[in-house]
């Protein structure tokens, strides 16, 4: 039987949290389905403006490409410049594969790597260029809601399901479609069958030892600590990168705001019905607040508003880059 510790040794590509930054670090961001993870990801690539690995960068054919590059592909606002990303999908099994055939780790373009698959991924890092885990966690309930809602809506999602279109919540919990400890498997490495406490005890070690949290209820003060954790500042042009931030932290990229379904109360017998489902994913987050509070002392030697400390402006006249360099991203309009 593995325990905790087995597992961590399957994560041994990903830096401890306790290990001091280096710049040669990779941060990988383990996207949660409806858990902010868009607002995240928007910040990142369209705010920050830095080179992601994700799902995007196999769009306009670049699945095809024969070497690895960095790519622009199109299909966001209309006059809004493209976003950088490494010609790879590291969201998917068959996409995990492909990057480390050619040599994503090592070719060193990424600055972030979007997946929810950190065991397949730790196989995709080296030890010379390890990763650092990230991510932002929501309540399990109101995400099984929000859950429930999107996949009644989202057409153009592969989760789409036309047959929950017009269910209830109640069916919905009743029904084998819904999500059963949804985190607790990703991160216990067990998709399928029952969970038990050694599960939950493995993953309580993996965010414990390898993740930097945040919190969708705070997550303000989670992009902050990002920011100081990773020593991400402005390169780009920093008025309108602070005004991309800001928006995006105040209404969120991806709210949903034309689904305004009533949602259960605490208490009533549909939220106990996704308790239930979500045993073991409501006691693990309730240790994640907990480790929010604690890892504030991680990054409680370096400065607030860090993504403003030595900021320089390359899209600016005259241009100013950092002592070691940036590649300042091509202004490729949609």
């Amino acid at each position: 039987e593995r325990d905790g510790e087995v597992r961590l040794s399957e994560l041994s590509n990903f830096k401890d949290i306790t290990e001091p930054w280096d710049p040669s670090d990779v941060p990988i961001f383990l996207h949660i389905p409806k858990a902010g993870g868009s607002t995240v990801k928007d910040i990142i690539g369209t705010c920050h403006r830095f080179v992601m690995a994700s799902e995007k960068g196999v769009l306009d054919g670049h699945g095809d490409d024969a070497d690895i590059s960095i790519v622009y592909p199109g299909g966001g606002p209309a006059g809004q410049d493209r976003s950088p990303f490494v010609n790879v999908d590291t969201t998917t099994l068959h996409g995990i594969v492909r990057a480390r055939d050619m040599d994503f780790a090592d070719s060193g373009l990424a600055d972030i790597v979007v997946t929810p698959f950190i065991f397949e991924v730790n196989d995709l890092m080296t030890p010379t260029a390890k990763g650092r885990l990230f991510t932002v966690f929501r309540h399990p309930i109101e995400r099984a809601i929000s859950m429930f809602y999107y996949i009644q809506i989202a057409t153009w999602e592969v989760t789409y399901d036309p047959e929950v279109e017009f269910w209830t919540i109640e069916q919905y919990a009743k029904s084998s479609k819904v999500e059963n400890n949804w985190l607790t498997r990703q991160l216990s490495n067990q998709p399928a069958g029952d969970l038990t406490d050694t599960n939950l005890i493995i993953a309580k070690n993996v965010i414990r030892q390898k993740f930097m949290v945040g919190l969708v209820s705070n997550i303000e003060a989670t992009i902050d600590r990002l920011e100081k954790f990773f020593r991400w500042t402005y390169h780009v042009n920093p008025p309108n990168q602070e005004i991309c931030r800001q928006a995006l932290i105040a209404r969120g990229a991806n709210s949903n705001v034309q689904n305004a379904k009533p949602k259960p109360e605490p208490g009533s017998e549909e939220w106990k019905m996704l308790e239930w489902q979500n045993k073991y994913d409501l006691e693990l987050y309730a240790y994640i607040e907990e480790l929010f509070d604690e890892q504030e002392q991680i990054v409680s030697n370096l400065p607030d508003e860090f993504r403003n400390i030595d900021a320089t402006c390359c899209k600016c006249g005259p241009a100013t880059y950092p002592p070691g360099g940036f590649d300042c991203p091509i202004s490729m309009p949609n």
